[in-house]
């Protein structure tokens, strides 16, 4: 199926951009990630390389002939092992999410999650968006805060699971049928500024590359804080 597909990223009001993001085509699978540097770390943009690179690397050596689930699961464990040793080395605590999506011809989908960057899914019926792992989405799978209190609470950034922070790390995995959507990667210094309805409302109207742009420039003028990552991905 024709995939259609634009990333950019966008420093905004930060002294650094530390996302970084990931487009690629290995064999027969379309390879998308986004990752953001945890703010307050040192080399957050050094972490956030180090995951869409050892993706891309990990994904090349496996595109014919593993399952995307498999590539995932170990592009984020090479990751983290790559992230934990350049900490070592330099006696440095640096820290990423990475969000990773692999489409294969069918319009099958494969994503990977760690910490809070998302996939948003627009489709006819509906959006659908990954779970991201901070305190206060932790707060509202136990019903102390809804997801609208969620949405403007002010430890919504403090992020519960990320590469580099420990010896392992397990992504949640989700599989999808991308067929008719759209799909958008973001970091946070979208989604926290953009309601899902509202990205899934942009994305689906626009071309990608029409989409990303106007996402971003939305989040810019809703006053994100943070650096502003977006893919968005589209299968006809």
């Amino acid at each position: 199926m024709p995939v259609e597909y634009f990333g950019m990223t966008e420093q905004g009001k930060r002294w650094k951009n530390e996302d970084a993001y990931y487009i690629d085509q290995q064999g027969p699978l379309s390879i998308f990630a986004v990752a953001d540097g945890l703010g307050g770390h040192a080399a957050g943009d050094v972490a956030s390389r180090l995951a869409v690179t050892a993706l891309g690397e990990t994904a090349a050596r496996g595109a014919t002939h593993r399952a995307p689930a498999a590539i995932l699961r170990e592009a984020f464990s090479r990751a983290n092992t790559d992230i934990i040793s350049y900490n070592r080395s330099r006696g440095l605590n640096a820290a990423t999410t990475l969000v990773a999506a692999i489409v294969e011809p069918s319009g099958h989908c494969t994503i990977g999650t760690a910490g809070d960057s998302r996939a948003t899914i627009a489709s006819g019926e509906g959006v659908w968006h990954t779970k991201d792992h901070s305190y206060v989405q932790t707060l509202v799978d136990r019903g102390v805060l809804s997801e609208d209190e969620a949405f403007a609470h002010p430890q919504k950034h403090i992020v519960e699971k990320a590469l580099g922070l420990h010896e392992s790390v397990l992504p949640d995995i989700y599989e999808k049928d991308l067929q008719d959507t759209t799909l958008v990667l973001s970091t946070d210094g979208l989604h926290d500024t953009l309601r899902p309805r509202v990205i899934a409302e942009i994305a689906a109207r626009l071309s990608p590359r029409d989409a990303a742009a106007h996402l971003v420039r939305e989040a810019l003028r809703q006053q994100s804080a943070d650096n502003i990552t977006v893919v968005v991905v589209r299968v006809t």
